[in-house]
């Protein structure tokens, strides 16, 4: 039996980058919802059941991390994936912010394949993720204990890759250099990401299913 496409609902407001990413993604086997309207992103995931979110930041009047927000305050949204994408590199501290939330993120412009590539990655170890929750349901491993598993090796993987790409901002209000300001940041992103590997572990520990 052949799988549906997975479905990949794309908001931004600037219909140039929604056409781009839809055109990337269609020939390698997506099907995609694209939005202008954060609005009608929103009700659109309420409604049906989407695979992947990509987001754009830089909205207006409102911007890509309140509807963030706002699809985790949401029952379908609160574990869909949600790529971030910009034109911009992240400040540090956006990361700190929402990297519970996030699971990539993409800077525009982007070639076709590397897009391509980026969410095929996504996929390929997210359904492995899946795989592995489904066998510890069969072995009766508690739901909220899967949930926290997948959750936590979302948010390692996507803090670990979106650490290498961090830029300081050019003006910081700390008399210290942006290099100084980028390596303590860096510095408080590595000890969340090794609290939430030891809590990753530690459910490993409890559960060998899932050290599959």
């Amino acid at each position: 039996m052949v799988k549906p496409p997975k479905k990949i609902l794309i908001i931004d407001d600037e219909a140039v980058f929604l056409e781009a990413s839809k055109n990337a993604l269609i020939p390698c086997g997506y099907f995609c919802i694209t939005k202008q309207d954060p609005s009608e992103g929103i009700m659109q995931l309420k409604k049906d059941s989407i695979d992947l979110v990509l987001l754009d930041i830089m909205m207006d009047p409102v911007d890509g991390w309140d509807i963030l927000n706002h699809i985790r305050s949401h029952t379908n949204g609160n574990m869909v994936p949600v790529m971030m994408s910009s034109a911009k590199k992240l400040h540090p501290d956006e990361l700190i912010r929402y990297g519970d939330s996030m699971d990539g993120f993409i800077i525009k412009p982007f070639l076709d394949s590397e897009l391509c590539e980026t969410v095929n990655e996504f996929f390929s170890f997210y359904e492995t993720l899946l795989k592995i929750s489904h066998a510890a349901l069969i072995q009766g491993v508690p739901e909220s204990v899967r949930k926290k598993w997948v959750q936590l090796n979302r948010q390692i993987r996507a803090m670990n890759q979106i650490k290498e790409i961090l830029t300081p901002p050019l003006i910081i209000q700390e008399p210290i250099s942006p290099e100084e300001f980028l390596q303590q940041r860096l510095f408080q992103i590595n000890q969340i990401i090794t609290q939430k590997q030891s809590e990753r572990d530690l459910i490993q520990f409890q559960y060998p299913v899932f050290r599959n």
